[in-house]
């Protein structure tokens, strides 16, 4: 299931996050000296860990952005390479500061927020902004409001909505008229950014993804039909003209293996400047393109 060296990393991960044990007291041998019960409960971990359970769900954490957010089953994971979308969505917000006079007006939209790592360090790095996040899964809400108000995010606010449905976009596809209703009236076309990490897995891909994250995480975040792949994107696109000020720019994560694939539906779109970057890992992983 895991690697040597993975696995001793996750055993240490556990020793020093449970039970306080530090790499000097591992060194030290003082993990010989668990009591009974930290001994039991300890096996009872090693038990999930060894089933493929993901050590952040066995946790109840996982850190993202230097923050540590609650996780369970009912959000993926944050990835490292989400990270460095945020810091991109960073370093656009720094220059719309600089650009506008008054950041106070900065509102943000978050789509698929899951557990609100997205939005919640965009919130906590322009506490004048407000930041909108959004979800179909009401437990995943329930997590992302948690972290909010565990890293003292007032900033930020947390809605149910599905972006598929039809009152959320003028479908490319044939479908009827349809407008996004934001939560808040004055997001219709005054977001100075949109941000996106929504499933793009496709489910012939599936077979390529590790075991923990295939029998653990959910589903609904990761997985889109080989038929459609780029759903959500036709309906971001279609959110970000609506609720969009001019020149503002939407920035998602993507599939790298689609990345051209997801270019050519915002040029459809008549998104101007668009530009893709690789993550951390040298992968094509992140998308932006600007509101005309």
């Amino acid at each position: 299931m895991h690697g040597a060296g993975e696995a001793r990393a996750i055993v240490r991960l556990v020793l020093e996050e449970r039970f306080g044990l530090s790499q000097t007291d591992l060194l030290l041998g003082k993990d010989t000296t668990l009591s009974p019960n930290d001994r039991a409960e300890f096996e009872k971990i090693a038990q999930r860990l060894l089933a493929g359970e993901p050590v952040q769900y066995v946790l109840g954490c996982a850190d993202f952005c230097g923050r540590r957010f609650r996780v369970t089953p009912d959000v993926l994971i944050p990835r490292p390479e989400t990270e460095d979308l945020v810091a991109w969505a960073i370093d656009e917000l720094r220059m719309l500061n600089d650009e506008y006079s008054e950041p106070s007006s900065t509102e943000v939209l978050d789509l698929c927020t899951g557990s609100g790592c997205i939005a919640i360090s965009l919130a906590l790095a322009f506490p004048s902004a407000h930041v909108t996040g959004i979800d179909i899964s009401a437990p995943a809400l329930a997590i992302a409001r948690d972290n909010a108000k565990a890293l003292g995010a007032s900033n930020v606010d947390f809605f149910e909505h599905d972006i598929l449905s039809e009152d959320s976009f003028s479908s490319p596809r044939g479908g009827r008229e349809g407008v996004f209703s934001p939560p808040r009236g004055e997001l219709e076309r005054g977001l100075s950014l949109l941000t996106a990490n929504p499933p793009y897995v496709r489910r012939s891909e599936a077979a390529g993804i590790h075991a923990t994250v295939l029998n653990h995480e959910p589903p609904l975040a990761l997985f889109v039909s080989d038929d459609d792949p780029l759903i959500f994107y036709h309906s971001i696109a279609q959110i970000g003209l609506r609720s969009l000020r001019s020149g503002a720019p939407v920035l998602v994560e993507l599939n790298t293996a689609l990345a051209a694939e997801t270019r050519s539906l915002f040029e459809s779109f008549g998104y101007a400047d668009i530009e893709i970057r690789d993550d951390r890992f040298g992968r094509p992983r992140m998308l932006r393109a600007v509101r005309r």
